[in-house]
């Protein structure tokens, strides 16, 4: 206790100290509020009974004891500015102050202070101060809550400010009133009947949540919080604070929304604090780390990443915070529950406020991954395509038709360097009547369609491919150029195609000019039967006969060899065609032969094809002709198949008869060879020579397989219809 001497001499006059003590509690015996008198510096030098209750210290404490015992230094900071202003303006208000008491207990009790100073002779002798106790004012007017307290009834006697700003409604319009203004009955009841519940257990309060109905007829959601009150008269009402929940609610709706967002996406989220331990997971996270929640929950980062990406992500966190990242994303391999590492990209934020929590959203790439290795793997393969493809170039382009990899030994023929052309487009590197030309290839490739033209570059003849490039995914994310040069074959195919020309004309020339003198032979021979065959003997006529049966084989042969040489020239145009039709009249054709031979003839549903009716009604005829022919003894049996392979069909026409030696099955394609005599089987032997001549007009080819008297399959390919799938 401070031994600071008293003031009270200068306050009372010529008195002696406990003269003035007893007229100081004479004065504030009455008084309901707590009195108390200050010296000149802020020290206690008089309290009444009510300061000391209201403050729970006794009165031997306080006297001699400072002001700021029972008052925030804010507020004996207000009290001394007050003091100064009134003494340098000698006005002698009183002044009023609300603060609040700080009691020994810790408590705080909200007061109003009126304070007056003391003035002897012009010198300040203290303050005298009167502090009322404010609580029972302020409980119910200075919260937030709306308070309400109704009585036995259910009718309003109290209702703050806060209240009748919710409901809408006055003062008194409520006080009076039934609750059932506000609320319907059945909340009236439950109300009731958990105060009653409140009474039996002996506790304070209870919460409900329930709506009201405000005076211009909208719906509050409120929550209550209330318990019984009892009156002078000792009846039980009820009394209350109401709060509206209308934004919580919302915030409820909205938090739940969330939460049903966060567990329900594939990516896992989580939230950590300020020392990286786990306050939130979602169950993708569970999921992928193999943890439960309740094991993660609380345990520090470090449980499933190792320390290089800890620090990457507080790293990042710095940046965050500093706004020197945009999207902070990491990647980084997860330590799972069984010790596997899963690698995962992870993006971070930052929550708002103090509390420093990191939000992230991490995503397994286990399959982009492999995808990426698969990819890269990919790439190396056509990088050492490129770079070794022979005679010609390869390139990569993307989808603005721009190379990202280019090589082949071309590009260093022409002293083109490769990294030259990766970067470059096709509008820089051709031009305009190349671009035009090529361009729709290119595109082409990435509505994966492929393509093979020719071209003129560099002044090379150039054979090109386009063709789409798949990821694993079997997505198109490339198209591919490939190139070879074929201006020695371009060449050698003209001088080719100039000497079968020469060709041509002269077997046309010879077969045309042998055709007269045939003729006369045969002619003369006919006149030598006629005039002198009854003169002739036995030999004689038979010497005739052959010669005209010779005669008459040289024109077929000619005839055939004429055809054979006008298989290019005099074809006429390749059209879509259905070979069920053209086999329909080959049959039609061969009839008499397959009846006399008993032949039975099976054939497949054939496809459409591109090209010559006539001709390829000529392949059919004589091939299966010749199935029929060399049936041996028993009656045919021919099957007539067909096999798609990619943009061509494989036709079949196989029997069962002689067969064809190994020896020979080459030689039964060339020009008038024969395997058989004319006594056993007539023929020109030009038949087979002529088919594989029009197939490879289609682009096709035709083979034998045999093995001698296990009977004969002839195969040959012909382009599919291009505007049929069939």
């Amino acid at each position: 206790m401070s031994s600071r001497a008293s003031a009270s001499d200068d306050f009372w006059g010529d008195v002696d100290d406990d003269v003035a003590l007893r007229r100081f509690r004479s004065l504030v015996s009455t008084i309901d509020e707590g009195v108390y008198q200050l010296d000149p510096d802020g020290y206690f030098v008089a309290v009444n009974d009510q300061l000391i209750q209201a403050t729970g210290y006794p009165r031997e404490q306080l006297l001699g004891e400072h002001v700021s015992l029972v008052l925030a230094d804010d507020d004996v900071e207000r009290i001394e500015r007050e003091i100064e202003r009134q003494l340098e303006t000698d006005c002698g208000d009183v002044a009023t102050f609300e603060f609040g008491f700080q009691t020994a207990g810790g408590d705080v009790v909200p007061c109003e202070l009126r304070i007056n100073l003391l003035v002897e002779g012009g010198t300040f002798q203290g303050t005298i101060g009167v502090a009322r106790d404010i609580r029972d004012e302020q409980t119910i007017e200075t919260i937030w809550d709306s308070i309400a307290t109704l009585d036995a009834d259910g009718r309003f006697v109290i209702a703050n400010e806060a209240f009748c700003e919710m409901t809408g409604y006055r003062r008194d319009e409520l006080l009076g009133e039934h609750v059932t203004l506000l609320v319907d009955e059945s909340v009236n009841e439950r109300a009731k009947e958990l105060q009653a519940e409140l009474l039996g257990n002996e506790q304070e309060y209870a919460t409900i949540e329930f709506e009201i109905e405000t005076a211009d007829g909208k719906r509050v959601p409120v929550e209550s919080q209330f318990g019984p009150y009892t009156f002078e008269d000792g009846s039980v009402g009820r009394t209350g604070a109401l709060r509206d929940i209308a934004d919580r609610r919302d915030r409820k709706r909205e938090l739940l929304k969330y939460e049903t967002i966060v567990e329900t996406v594939n990516d896992g989220i989580y939230t950590v604090d300020a020392d990286g331990r786990f306050t939130m997971v979602n169950d993708a996270y569970c999921d992928v780390t193999g943890y439960s929640r309740e094991e993660l929950l609380g345990s520090h980062v470090s449980l499933v990443v190792d320390d290089e990406t800890a620090d990457q992500a507080q790293e990042l966190e710095a940046e965050i915070a500093t706004g020197d990242v945009d999207r902070p994303m990491a990647e980084a391999e997860i330590k799972t529950a069984d010790g596997d590492r899963v690698p995962a990209e992870a993006t971070f934020s930052m929550l708002p406020g103090e509390r420093r929590e990191r939000i992230g959203v991490v995503r397994d790439i286990t399959e982009r991954k492999e995808h990426e290795r698969a990819l890269e793997e990919s790439e190396r393969r056509y990088r050492t395509l490129v770079d070794h493809f022979p005679n010609g170039a390869v390139g990569l382009f993307d989808e603005e038709l721009t190379y990202t990899v280019a090589g082949g030994e071309m590009l260093g023929e022409l002293g083109i360097d490769p990294d030259d052309v990766v970067g470059t487009s096709i509008y820089e590197r051709y031009p305009d009547d190349l671009i035009e030309q090529v361009k729709p290839h290119f595109q082409a490739v990435f509505d994966g369609e492929s393509a093979t033209f020719e071209a003129e570059y560099h002044d090379r003849h150039l054979l090109a491919h386009t063709l789409p490039v798949r990821n694993p995914d079997d997505e198109i994310y490339a198209g591919m150029l490939m190139i070879q040069d074929i201006t020695e074959r371009t060449e050698y195919r003209k001088r080719l195609e100039e000497s079968n020309e020469r060709l041509e004309q002269f077997a046309y020339a010879a077969s045309h000019d042998l055709q007269e003198p045939l003729r006369m032979v045969t002619s003369y021979l006919q006149l030598i039967e006629q005039r002198y065959g009854d003169e002739l003997d036995e030999d004689g006529e038979e010497f005739i006969e052959f010669a005209v049966d010779g005669a008459e084989r040289m024109r077929t042969m000619i005839d055939g060899l004429l055809e054979y040489s006008r298989v290019e020239s005099q074809g006429d145009p390749f059209e879509s065609h259905d070979l069920n039709d053209v086999l329909a009249d080959v049959r039609e054709d061969l009839q008499m032969q397959i009846d006399e031979s008993g032949a039975e003839i099976m054939a497949d549903d054939l496809p459409r094809v591109d090209g010559d009716p006539s001709q390829l009604r000529q392949v059919f005829q004589n091939l299966l002709s010749n199935a029929i022919e060399y049936s041996g003894d028993q009656p045919p049996s021919v099957g007539i198949s067909a096999e798609r392979d990619g943009h061509e069909w494989i036709i079949s026409i196989q029997d069962d008869g002689v067969g064809i030696d190994s020896e020979d099955q080459d030689r039964i394609f060339e020009v008038f060879q024969r395997l058989h005599s004319q006594d056993e089987h007539p023929g020109t032997g030009i038949g087979l020579s002529l088919c594989r001549r029009i197939v490879e007009r289609h682009d096709g080819e035709l083979w034998v397989e045999s093995k001698t008297g296990d009977g004969t399959t002839f195969s040959f390919t012909l382009p599919a219809a291009s505007n049929s799938d069939a």
